[in-house]
């Protein structure tokens, strides 16, 4: 259920630019075209993310506190912040593109950290 909303506000994204696009085509309008691809791509974007969180999540559940939940929990937040600087992107926030960013530094520091904990043994 953790990625579920946003597997479904990536549909719902998808829908309205897919129909932004008709609309588009209908009055002539190229901007409406543009906008209606932004939001089809981030709708995408999102049910991307629900997909990896769903995945991570019953990953992190079968992990245990050792050197590899961290690792899990690195690679969680490394696709985490690729899928979030990528709908930043898309989406023209230089915000939200740098959180993403920020949050692929923090997943290669818990990376790191269970790598260092699984060579002494925790």
């Amino acid at each position: 259920m953790t990625g579920t909303i946003d597997k479904i506000k990536g549909l719902a994204n998808e829908a309205a630019g897919v129909v932004k696009k008709e609309v588009a085509s209908l009055v002539g309008s190229d901007e409406l075209a543009v906008e209606g691809k932004a939001q089809e791509l981030k709708g995408a974007a999102q049910r991307a993310l629900g997909d990896v969180k769903d995945k991570v999540a019953g990953a992190v559940d079968a992990a245990n506190e050792s050197g590899l939940a961290d690792k899990v929990r690195g690679a969680a937040n490394d696709a985490f912040g690729k899928a979030k600087e990528t709908a930043g992107r898309v989406a023209g926030s230089l915000e939200t593109e740098a959180e993403g960013l920020a949050q692929q530094a923090k997943g290669a520091a818990q990376k790191a950290l269970g790598d260092v904990k699984e060579k002494i043994g925790k």
